[in-house]
C-alpha cells in the first residue's frame, strides 16, 4: 500500500466490518518474531524411542542376570527368578494404573532393577558372614534373611521417602519417574525379600545341600 491506507469494498454488516477492522489492526505487530527452539512433545514416546528403552531394559537386566549368576550360582539363579518377577510385576502394576511408558518411565525400570538385586545380595553376603561364624545351613540361611531384613527396609524407605517427594513437588517426567520408582520400591521388598525366601526353601527341601553353593 503505497498511499498509506486502502479501502476493502463488499457487501458486510456493521458487525463483520467491526470485527475484520479489529483484525487488521491487530495483525500489525511493532516486533519481529525469532524461533529460538521447535519441537513437538506427544504424551508418550515414539515408537523407535520405545523400542530403544525396551532395548535398554532387556540388556541391563540380562547384564545383571549373568552377574548374579556367576557370582552367587544356584542363589543367583533365584535372585534372577525374582528379578524377572520384579519387572513383570511393575509393568503389570502400570497397566492397572493406565500409566504411559515414557522415557523417565524406563529410566526408572532400569533403576529399580538394580535396586531389587541389591537386597539380595545383602541377603546373601550376610548368609556368607554367619556361614564363615561357622553356622549350619539352615542357621545361616535364617539369620541371613532375618539379620538383613532390616537393612533392606531401612534402604528402601529411605528411597521411598525420596520418590514421595519428587512426586508431590516435580512435574511431568518427573512424577512420571517417580511414579514408576515408587513401584519398584514396593515390588522389590516382596520379590527380594517374600519370593527369594519361598524358593530358596524350595531350593533346599529339594537339594539337601550341606554348604552355601557361592
Amino acid at each position: 500500500i503505497t498511499g498509506g491506507s486502502g479501502q476493502i469494498s463488499g457487501n458486510f454488516t456493521v458487525e463483520s466490518v467491526n470485527n475484520l477492522a479489529i483484525l487488521l489492526r491487530a495483525g500489525a505487530l511493532p516486533a519481529k518474531m525469532t524461533i529460538v527452539e521447535e519441537r513437538t512433545v506427544g504424551p508418550g514416546l515414539g515408537q523407535d524411542s520405545i523400542q530403544a528403552g525396551k532395548m535398554a531394559t532387556l540388556i541391563a537386566t540380562v547384564l545383571v542376570i549373568l552377574y548374579m549368576i556367576g557370582t552367587y550360582g544356584v542363589f543367583g539363579l533365584i535372585a534372577s527368578i525374582a528379578l524377572l518377577v520384579h519387572v513383570c510385576l511393575i509393568f503389570g502394576l502400570m497397566s492397572v494404573l493406565g500409566a504411559t511408558m515414557t522415557l523417565p518411565g524406563i529410566a526408572g525400570i532400569v533403576l529399580t532393577i538394580g535396586t531389587a538385586v541389591d537386597s539380595n545380595v545383602l541377603i546373601y553376603e550376610r548368609m556368607r558372614e554367619e556361614s564363615h561364624q561357622g553356622r549350619s545351613l539352615v542357621s545361616a540361611l535364617e539369620a541371613g534373611f532375618q539379620r538383613a531384613f532390616a537393612t533392606i527396609i531401612d534402604s528402601n524407605v529411605t528411597m521411598l521417602i525420596a520418590a514421595l517427594a519428587l512426586f508431590a513437588l516435580g512435574s511431568g517426567p518427573v512424577r512420571g519417574f517417580a511414579v514408576v520408582f515408587i513401584l519398584g520400591i514396593l515390588t522389590t521388598v516382596i520379590t527380594a525379600v517374600t519370593l527369594t525366601r519361598m524358593l530358596i526353601a524350595l531350593w533346599y527341601r529339594w537339594a539337601r545341600p550341606k554348604t552355601l553353593p557361592f
